[in-house]
């Protein structure tokens, strides 16, 4: 026994000759590091934890107490005030998780003196789940890219509950193999696994949850993450959320990712705003580890503390947020009712935000539903292809939530710019006091402009404290980084919403994978196009349909720089009714935006509408 302690000993010290920084001037560390670990599922303290400063070894330098607690005596190393440290936790059964580096002081550190950076709580994720009946793919082609759908449900509260067909588009120019696998929100288990062969460029791949042929094994009720793997050519995604019938139908929809980041924004989160607004929010783990989420939320007024929300999501996984509820697993503890924050999404992979927004309690009897994703890159400049204002015979109207994402205050301005053949009038508006960092304010175009915010008096007379009845493009600058959210409602009866993320990336080619005339019938589903010139001075529309991606119709536009034009597919001669088209725009001599409108008149919130994806 004894000379096995000395090896263990050996093996500690050399362990530490490695930690050690070998730099001078050194000093000796009297300190601690303090903190506490926690299951990130359940929130509640992990004893027994093996804690070790550094790459884990044979030296353990302390174990968590019955609490999670723990303390690092740092007595025996040497340091250099600028060099940064990692603390690992190991127990059997949970992922081996380091914390984000930090820099300790000479009294040693703190966990959660910095909560961007490391949690007062750290939390432990569990081993993932077995990959359950998913058998790995065999003999296909290198792996050209990844989608990544976060939320996906089948039937989720009921026979009329949520279900979200999504389709992929192939941006590419040869063909292309889907492989296509559903993840489990309750314990990331893989529950279903498909290939799709043979996507032709330009064309597109539909897929219901509900559809039995499709999915045969998928389970009923469900809720999923899903990754779509692409082995040939490029692709997006776009993902279409139902619930209810008759005049309680809601219609939403997101746009899929194929890239994530580490810090995502969120300009316009609410808890039962006016009563009636919530926005659950859902975060999808696009990295290969475990993901180590933190979501801070911040009051649009600037009052209370910021409030920060902790998840661990496994790869490819995702989990919610409830601004509504208070359980610690599923919601966020500490908001307020009737507030709205910005928020800030931090995590140590790669992630993805798609912002869901409802009001549908029993007690609201025109419900409405709307989405919007997560901000990954903000603009000096940023882009909105379409807002309103008593619009569309129907009183549509858009607010418009725009979000700091620099380091310092701005007042940004917001430029009107009527729709190419429609009615309103050139205006701009520049926000009465700055927004700072990190924070969001909201313009709301029934109020005058020197009212918004505070007496929110409202207009209609247009001029230059008011903006005119019309339908308008949109661009927002006056700050080195911005996001925006823009919210397209009616208040009417027979309400509707739908809703989008401004872009601060403009493109010469966009891909809009759902395009359709009339799907369903008459009063089915017709989805008209918004293209906003950046720079272009007119566009090129290719119309491919589904069922065999011939080239069907192509229009040549002639747009005027800095406008936007709509373009319905009833209107397109060489299309027919009731069905689905995957379409290309193409900027003439410069960049456009684009996004899609999606409509139906069969009652209740039939309306959605989801960004177009920038070429590759």
């Amino acid at each position: 026994m004894i000379s096995t302690f000395v090896r263990i000993a050996a093996t500690g010290l050399l362990a530490l000759s490695l930690l050690v920084p070998q730099t001078s001037p050194a000093a000796v560390m009297t300190g601690t590091i303090t903190g506490r670990v926690i299951d990130a599922s359940t929130l509640q303290p992990l004893q027994d934890v093996n804690i070790y400063l550094g790459i884990p070894g044979a030296f353990v330098w302390a174990h968590s107490a019955a609490d999670g607690s723990f303390t690092i005596d740092l007595t025996p190393i040497q340091y250099n005030p600028t060099t940064p440290w990692q603390v690992y936790f190991v127990k059997a059964g949970y992922v081996t998780t380091p914390t984000n580096k930090f820099t300790m002081t000479t009294s040693g550190y703190v966990f959660g003196s910095e909560p961007a950076i490391v949690p007062a709580s750290f939390p432990l994720p569990r081993e993932p789940a077995p990959p359950g009946p998913c058998a790995e793919s065999t003999g296909l082609p290198a792996l050209t890219e990844t989608l990544y759908l976060p939320n996906i449900t089948k039937n989720l509260g009921g026979p009329t509950g949520w279900y979200t067909p999504f389709i992929v588009q192939n941006t590419g120019t040869t063909s292309t193999t889907l492989e296509v696998s559903f993840y489990k929100f309750a314990d990331g288990s893989c529950v279903a696994r498909s290939l799709v062969s043979g996507l032709a460029p330009g064309t597109s791949y539909a897929n219901d949850p509900r559809d039995t042929v499709k999915n045969p094994a998928l389970p009923v009720e469900g809720q999923f993450a899903v990754v779509v793997k692409s082995f040939g050519s490029t692709v997006v995604g776009v993902v279409n959320e139902h619930q209810g019938t008759g005049s309680r139908a809601e219609a939403l929809s997101y746009n899929g990712f194929t890239s994530g980041a580490i810090t995502v924004y969120l300009p316009n989160i609410t808890r039962r705003l006016f009563g009636l607004f919530v926005t659950p929010f859902i975060i999808q783990n696009l990295g290969t580890n475990v993901a180590s989420v933190q979501s801070t939320f911040r009051t649009f007024d600037g009052t209370g503390s910021p409030v920060t929300i902790l998840r661990a999501i496994e790869p490819g996984r995702s989990k919610p947020i409830d601004p509504n509820s208070d359980d610690a697993l599923l919601g966020a503890p500490g908001l307020v009712d009737n507030k709205q924050y910005a928020v800030t999404v931090s995590s140590t992979q790669p992630v993805a935000v798609v912002v869901n927004t409802h009001a549908d309690a029993a007690t609201v009897a025109n419900p409405v539903a709307y989405a919007t994703d997560g901000v990954i890159t903000g603009g000096a400049t940023i882009y909105g292809p379409y807002g309103a204002k008593n619009a569309a015979g129907i009183n549509r109207y858009s607010t418009i939530v725009v979000q700091n994402l620099g380091a310092t205050a701005v007042t940004p301005t917001i430029t009107f710019t009527p729709l190419a053949n429609g009615t309103g009038t050139a205006n701009t508006y520049t926000f009465a006091t700055p927004i700072q960092p990190n924070s969001s304010k909201a313009f709301d175009p029934r109020f005058s402009f020197s009212t918004q915010g505070t007496t929110n008096t409202p207009c209609s007379t247009g001029g230059a404290d008011c903006l005119a009845d019309g339908e308008y493009s949109i661009k927002i600058t006056g700050g080195t980084s911005l996001a925006a959210a823009v919210n397209v409602i009616s208040d009417q009866s027979g309400a509707t919403a739908m809703g989008y993320a401004a872009t601060a990336a403009p493109a010469t080619k966009y891909y809009l994978p759902n395009v359709t005339r009339t799907l369903g019938g008459a009063n089915g589903w017709t989805t008209p196009i918004v293209v906003q010139s950046v720079t272009a001075t007119g566009a090129t529309v290719e119309w491919r349909r589904f069922a065999d991606g011939a080239l069907i119709a192509t229009q040549i536009l002639a747009i005027a720089t800095g406008s936007a034009l709509r373009i319905d597919p009833r209107t397109v001669s060489s299309l027919t009714n009731d069905t689905q088209y995957a379409v290309t725009v193409t900027g003439t001599g410069g960049t456009v935006t684009a996004v899609v409108t999606e409509l139906n008149f069969e009652g209740g919130d039939g309306a959605m509408i989801y960004e177009g994806f920038p070429s590759p």
